[in-house]
């Protein structure tokens, strides 16, 4: 296992600062991988039934962990997350919570409570320069060619099949369940159109037509790739002097 010495040491400072530390980023972007790297932790998976089951009484739980270091991944597979870490933040606070998901907090409706004051966040992004030192291979057209999501990054050929794969997963794990879209070609399309162009300004009106969907749409698809952590955007700045 790789161990990704810039982002533990991000981790371990926001930890002396929250108890609850979100970490997001966007699917095989490796937070998995990363969190179990930690040393001293316990970690969970929600995904798995049996650790649901476990966690239905979060006061229970947390009192019975003897970890003071624990990882809850994919933590919005639970019924309702935001009581497990706001139980655990108000009560439990000598227990350091690392909670993992491809969103932002807010982008899922199971995060009922807004958690101020009581988290705070870290973006896990694709491969910096520093991750390229630590997997061993500082070629920056091998980064560029195969991407920053540490399998494609160490496949021997550009994984163009894979991200299909990836898109497909993307599409069934984090969109359908998050966002209920429809149209799944029209947003596929739309991504793509957006990878291909990115660094540009973006006009809406522009990708409405290529993808068969309103301006409206466009932009609500926008929102959700930021939301997910696909897109970063930019948005103008202007100063006005006095």
């Amino acid at each position: 296992m790789v161990k990704r010495e810039h982002w533990i040491e991000r981790i371990e400072r926001q930890w002396r600062r929250r108890s609850i530390l979100w970490l997001r980023g966007v699917r095989r972007a490796g937070k998995t991988s990363l969190a179990q790297s930690l040393d001293d932790v316990e970690y969970f998976d929600c995904e798995l039934p049996r650790v649901r089951r476990a966690m239905e009484d979060p006061e229970s739980f947390l009192g019975d962990i003897r970890s003071r270091r624990i990882v809850l991944d994919e933590i919005h597979r639970l019924p309702n997350p935001s009581e497990m870490l706001k139980i655990a933040a108000d009560h439990f606070p000598h227990v350091r919570i690392l909670a993992t998901g491809s969103s932002t907090l807010g982008a899922s409706s199971h995060f009922r409570d807004t958690l101020a004051g009581r988290k705070t966040e870290l973006w896990l992004t694709p491969m910096i320069e520093t991750d390229l030192v630590d997997f061993g291979n500082s070629d920056l057209p091998h980064r560029l060619l195969h991407g920053g999501l540490p399998p494609f990054f160490l496949s021997p050929e550009p994984p163009e099949r894979d991200f299909q794969e990836w898109m497909d997963a993307y599409w069934a794990k984090d969109i359908q369940e998050l966002f209920r879209l429809e149209r799944r070609a029209s947003f596929q399309r739309f991504t793509e159109l957006l990878m291909a162009r990115s660094g540009g300004i973006f006009e809406a009106t522009k990708f409405a037509a290529p993808c068969e969907v309103s301006r409206t749409t466009i932009t609500n698809y926008l929102a959700v790739l930021e939301a997910t952590s696909v897109v970063l955007v930019l948005r103008p700045f202007s100063f006005a002097p006095h």
